[in-house]
């Protein structure tokens, strides 16, 4: 076989491999390069190797043409080249950006089969060989990328959440980690994977919006934690106010919305009749004095200016003797965030809210002399509220079961997940919680003694 097409035949072949392996990416977890460098770390690095596809290609393309000179092969070998240097480019400046090296790669990858196409056609009619193997490898894709109508989660992954953020006036004490699963619509091989690995599991999808939207969604939701974590835990060392909330903010507007002439979409509702609103639990008292089809008198700001206006309400759909505006609301919060916090961006960290409590835990025993896990290898889940609430998470069964093959001394979960963490972890020791102070409480009446309190400087 000539070397061009070994080079090409072994990029499919590295390609199709990379694939399984990154797909089951998290069965190397438990790894660990030091104490404080995580296989999620690695993985930042390990991206990289995909570069290998791309090079292999072009190189196979620049042997074809070196021993066929046509004027076809030209076009061809520039076009391999362009395309695999653009899949380069892609890895090495946005990895984040999947779709964007996705299709370069596809491109690529198509090129090189107008190669084989081609150079096969000079010696018979119908080019049998690439063809066969055309169809070979988009059968085995679609197997391993064709989505169907399930969302699959399964294990995943830790991090060390001292490397995942930390300020300038902080020092690391304890050893704490947060945990990653992965939801995404479920491909056929996952039913395989499913029959070889633990705790895969499938429910219809029902996202209710594309996935696109669902990926900045949670985008979003990893930024408002990253705020409220750092937010709760300064206030907790006296270092800020924590969140407050100034005003309620209009997120919607119901199609038969009564005032949807005078309110606009980002308007922040700060008074009703007079009377000061700061939060939504505000807004829902003072509208108890009013009756469905009662004028009311707002003040919102809207770009920054203070703006009355009088709307109009309708009767609540959930219960007649109430009055309701027609519109979806959520506070207008602000998060004090004293000391600019680090935050590290983990190629497979996406999003989502639930490492706001760990984080929470993480600055506060970074910012407490001495720390404040007392010798406890930490790890836990769950959502940061402005009170101090931890909040339920989703994929508890594969997050207990990630943290279960780590060597984690204790899992933190919200109360309400407790049952499900268990399932995933029977041996595990699983502590529910309500609250932050639940979680400080825990570890300083349960220090470790085999490793030692940790020293006060």
């Amino acid at each position: 076989m000539a070397l061009w097409k070994k080079l090409y035949y072994s990029a499919m072949v590295l390609t199709l491999l990379l694939v399984v392996l990154g797909e089951l990416i998290w069965l190397p977890d438990p790894l660990r390069l030091s104490s404080t460098i995580y296989w999620i770390d690695m993985i930042d690095e390990l991206i990289y190797v995909l570069i290998l596809i791309p090079l292999l290609w072009i190189t196979g393309s620049l042997v074809h043409l070196r021993s066929h000179r046509q004027a076809g092969m030209w076009v061809r070998a520039a076009s391999i080249i362009v395309a695999g240097l653009a899949c380069i480019i892609i890895l090495l400046t946005v990895p984040k950006k999947l779709e964007y090296s996705a299709g370069a790669f596809i491109l690529t990858w198509l090129l090189v089969f107008v190669d084989l196409f081609v150079h096969e056609r000079k010696g018979r009619k119908l080019p049998i060989k690439s063809i066969s193997l055309f169809a070979a490898t988009v059968g085995l894709m679609l197997v391993m990328f064709w989505p169907t109508k399930y969302l699959v989660t399964y294990p995943g992954l830790t991090l060390n959440m001292n490397r995942y953020a930390h300020t300038s006036e902080s020092n690391v004490h304890g050893d704490i980690s947060g945990v990653l699963v992965f939801e995404r619509p479920a491909f056929p091989i996952d039913w395989i994977y499913a029959k070889l690995f633990a705790k895969y599991s499938f429910e219809v999808e029902n996202l209710g919006m594309t996935l696109g939207e669902y990926n900045q969604e949670v985008r979003l939701m990893k930024a408002d934690a990253n705020a409220a974590g750092s937010a709760v835990a300064f206030q907790k060392v006296g270092k800020g106010k924590g969140i407050t909330s100034d005003g309620v903010r209009i997120t919607a507007i119901l199609k038969d919305s009564p005032a949807s002439a005078q309110i606009q979409l980002g308007d922040v509702i700060q008074q009703v009749n007079g009377q000061a609103v700061t939060t939504v639990q505000e807004l829902t008292e003072r509208m108890k004095s009013v009756k469905p089809n009662d004028q009311v008198a707002l003040m919102v700001l809207r770009g920054g200016k203070q703006v009355s206006l009088q709307a109009k309400t309708r009767a609540n759909p959930d219960d007649p003797s109430r009055a309701a505006f027609g519109i979806q609301v959520e506070n207008e919060v602000q998060y004090d965030v004293p000391i600019l916090v680090s935050y590290h961006d983990y190629l497979l960290h996406e999003g989502g809210p639930s490492h706001g409590a760990m984080l929470a835990l993480t600055l506060i025993d970074q910012l407490t002399p001495c720390g404040v896990t007392y010798g406890n290898h930490v790890a836990g889940t769950g959502t940061m509220e402005p009170d101090g609430t931890i909040g339920p998470v989703g994929g508890l069964e594969q997050k207990a079961y990630t943290i279960s093959r780590t060597n984690a001394d204790v899992f933190f979960v919200p109360a309400a997940n407790e049952a499900e963490a268990k399932k995933g972890a029977q041996s595990l020791q699983i502590v529910p919680v309500r609250t932050l102070d639940d979680i400080l409480k825990w570890l300083k009446d349960h220090p470790k003694q085999a490793a030692g309190q940790l020293s006060c400087p």
